[in-house]
């Protein structure tokens, strides 16, 4: 889903917009453009991406915080990805399927793709964040967290029913290890809608807060 079609449903260009699982920062590089006054959060927990991130976003609209969004407020494993992309040969060393979750289809899908390390990260739920930030409406969250969609939303049902919109990615296999399906992620978010389907993404809208 690109930006512009964003802009155009959300109807502003000062948006709250939530960027869970930002990795090196390109989605976050085409927020800051299309929106000249959004507040834009990014969390992301894997050091290498954390690093390509500040390196490429240095905008004060953007804030980068170093924390996977869980169930849970502590630590957690972390499941590094690796290996060399048979299409962006440029990238050496592949972290944008590092995950909370342990791989299992992946594994078979994507047999260049391996996960050799494993790291602890700390991990926050998004309510806890959202009540010590003091954030209020959010208009739009853009997740995408390799796997661990349940643990995303159990941690921020609050703050969920003050979002608008909630695009995130998802698969009907198991790719990662206990990774909900999307009538599992229907059953958990039933003030939502799914109204538009990407390749691998969904768009969800609030009924209680887009429709009243």
């Amino acid at each position: 889903m690109n930006k512009q079609k964003i802009k155009k449903l959300l109807q502003k260009d000062n948006p709250v917009v939530l960027e869970v699982g930002s990795a090196g920062g390109g989605d976050s590089l085409e927020f800051l453009k299309e929106f000249s006054q959004v507040q834009l959060y990014c969390f992301e927990p894997d050091p290498r991406a954390i690093a390509l991130h500040k390196s490429r976003v240095q905008d004060s609209r953007c804030q980068l915080y170093e924390i996977a969004m869980s169930d849970t407020n502590g630590q957690a494993e972390f499941y590094q990805s690796s290996g060399q992309h048979p299409k962006y040969t440029s990238i050496h060393d592949w972290s944008a399927s590092s995950s909370l979750k342990a791989p299992k289809e992946h594994l078979k899908l994507y047999p260049w793709c391996t996960f050799d390390t494993n790291i602890k990260v700390p991990t926050c739920r998004l309510d806890t964040w959202a009540e010590e930030h003091q954030i209020g409406e959010v208009d739009f969250i853009w997740a995408d967290v390799q796997g661990a969609e349940e643990e995303l939303i159990k941690g921020g049902l609050k703050t969920l029913s003050r979002t608008r919109y909630f695009y995130t990615e998802y698969y009907n296999k198991e790719i990662y290890q206990g990774q909900p399906n999307i009538e599992r992620i229907k059953f958990l978010i039933p003030a939502f809608k799914d109204i538009e389907y990407y390749k691998g993404n969904v768009l969800f809208k609030n009924l209680e807060l887009v429709d009243r």
